[in-house]
Parts: C-alpha cells; structure tokens; sequence
C-alpha cells in the first residue's frame, strides 16, 4: 500500500482539545462513557479543499478505495439524506459515499436498522480508522461491531440500542473517544502494519488519537449517521497540565487488563505510566 503524505496532527483545531482533555480523563477508575451530550450542524459543513487534512483523505480513497469505502445497496435512501445534511448534489452508490468523503472531514458511517430493529452498518467511508477494518464489520450489527471491545456491551449495550432508536429529527449528540499509537498517522488501517506500542516506546514518541463522535437521525429512512472526526496530538504535549496528567494516570493504571490488551497498551503501560509519573 503507499505511503501517506505527511499528515498534521492539527494542533491549529486544538482549542477545543484542551477543554476536552480537561474532563477526557475524569473517573477514579477507567470505565467506558457514554457521555452524550448536545452537538450543532458544525459537524455537515463541507471542509476546504485546500486542508491539508483533505489531501490525505485524497490520498487514501485514491490508493486504498476497497480498505476506505464500504456500501450495501439499501444504503442508498440514508446516503440521500446525508448529501442533503451537507448540501451536497452529487451522484448516489460507492461513487456518491467517496465524493461526500472527498469533501468532508469526518469519516462517516451509516446504520439502518433490521427487521428486528437491531442497527446494522450498510455504508461509510472512513479514511482514518483506529487499528480496524471497516470492510470487516459491514453488515454486522452495533452488538456484533462491539463484541471484540470488552465490557462495552455488557456495561453500555442496551443503553446504545436505545439512544440510537429514540434519536430525535434534526439533533445532533456528540461524545469523544481516545486511544494511544506509536506512530502520528491518521491511518491506522491493519493493512498498513504500521509500528505498534512496546514496552519500550518512549513517551515523546506516543500519540494520542482523539476521536470526536456525532450522531443524527436520517428520519425518512429511519436511519442513523455516526461521524468521526480524528485528531492527533504528542501525548506528552497533552500531559503537560499537571491535572490532566494526574487523571491520565490514572485512567491508564486502573483499567482493566483486557482492555488494555484490547487496545495495544498492555506492553506499553508500565513503562509509560514510569515516564509519567517522572514528569511530576
């Protein structure tokens, strides 16, 4: 696969990041959030071709298509509604998703609900997973996509089901998600067998992925839009607050260890949480 163009981690679009960082990591103990709380129509205005952000995701649907689109023909009615949100006239199918992709800077995915009423992703585009494949998860349900992530259905599952079925017309729900990588790419696809985390990473090399999630209800095909937009930034940067460095360790120490192996940071998180404490 090519390489990618130098991708930014966006410290320009960082104001929001320090307030987020400072409540990211509340908790006396690392859990799954649900954390949903009021979003606004930011999230479907179409970026400027010029974002060197918007190169990269040029960049990828170009080279990697099958590894970034993903599409079932009863897709078609919710990406309708989509292009609609960003005001969008384009052609419908994979062809229309990788146009909308191509102008938008969130990864987006859609999910329409069974004959059950369970929520299955028929569509999207993401450019920038973490450590997943999209391809993979086509077809499954929010329960099935959820399965390999301890705890998160047990703990969060029903509570999901239902926020998704009861999504009112025209809100938007927002929430963050983070990770940690040894390597400041956008896209973390397993294809690329990009370097992962060891025990000996040193933490000026650790990023962290933030996640911003959005959710909005396609009424009138009774689907559900879920958008990611990712940002990347030098961890040790982000823990140069001494109170987000204290909720950080924190977070990484108590969390379980199969979710520390879930998300790459069983190896890393001795060392890390050495060099962390060092900085006090």
């Amino acid at each position: 696969m090519s390489d990618q163009p130098t991708a930014p981690a966006r410290p320009e679009q960082g104001d929001g990041a320090d307030a987020i960082f400072s409540h990211l990591f509340r908790g006396e103990r690392f859990r799954f959030e649900f954390g949903m709380r009021r979003g606004d129509a930011r999230w479907f205005r179409l970026a400027s071709p010029d974002d060197p952000v918007m190169a990269a995701r040029r960049h990828w649907l170009t080279v990697a298509e099958a590894d970034t689109i993903i599409w079932q023909p009863d897709a078609g009615s919710l990406l309708h509604e989509t292009l609609d949100l960003a005001g969008l006239k384009t052609r419908g199918g994979r062809s229309g998703m990788a146009d909308l992709a191509a102008r938008w800077e969130p990864d987006f995915l859609l999910l329409k609900p069974d004959a059950a009423g369970d929520f299955r992703l028929v569509g999207g585009a993401v450019c920038f997973p973490s450590s997943w494949s999209p391809a993979e998860k086509l077809g499954r349900t929010i329960d099935e996509i959820h399965a390999p992530v301890p705890t998160v259905n047990a703990e969060l599952g029903p509570r999901i089901r239902t926020f998704l079925s009861r999504l009112p017309a025209g809100a938007v729900f927002e929430r963050e998600n983070w990770g940690l990588a040894a390597v400041p790419e956008l896209n973390m696809h397993p294809h690329r067998g990009l370097p992962r985390l060891t025990a000996d990473t040193p933490l000026e090399q650790v990023s962290l992925r933030l996640e911003e999630q959005a959710f909005s209800a396609l009424p009138d095909s009774g689907g559900v839009l879920f958008l990611i937009r990712l940002t990347i930034h030098p961890l040790a940067g982000v823990l140069a607050d001494p109170e987000t460095r204290a909720d950080f360790a924190r977070q990484l120490a108590t969390m379980p260890e199969e979710i520390a192996n879930y998300k790459g940071l069983a190896a890393a998180r001795p060392n890390l949480l050495r060099q962390i404490g060092a900085l006090t």
